[in-house]
């Protein structure tokens, strides 16, 4: 890659810090989400305080530019729906 110009390269820093902020942030969504997940399947008190944490991450990261708002309200409805079949499961 061939970058000869002075705003070339520094757009190209500027990606490559944005590119792992945002992996960061994916990154801890997604063990954020794991960790809600099995707090729900052991039955630990614990799983509505981390479900609230994971949702919490995905709207912050909707807002930003690190997910689309859509992909961000399906994965916490997707949270939602898999700790409330695992909660009645137990019930």
């Amino acid at each position: 890659m061939a970058l000869r110009h002075k705003s070339a390269q520094k757009r190209h820093r500027q990606s490559l810090k944005r590119r792992m902020i945002n992996r960061s942030r994916k990154s801890t969504i997604k063990t954020f989400v794991k960790k809600a997940v099995v707090a729900a399947t052991t039955g630990a008190a614990e799983a509505t305080e981390l479900q609230r944490k994971a949702e919490s991450l995905l709207d912050r990261a909707a807002k930003g530019s690190t997910l689309h708002r859509n992909t961000a309200s399906r994965k916490k409805s997707r949270l939602a729906k898999a700790i409330n079949k695992l909660k009645a499961a137990q019930a």
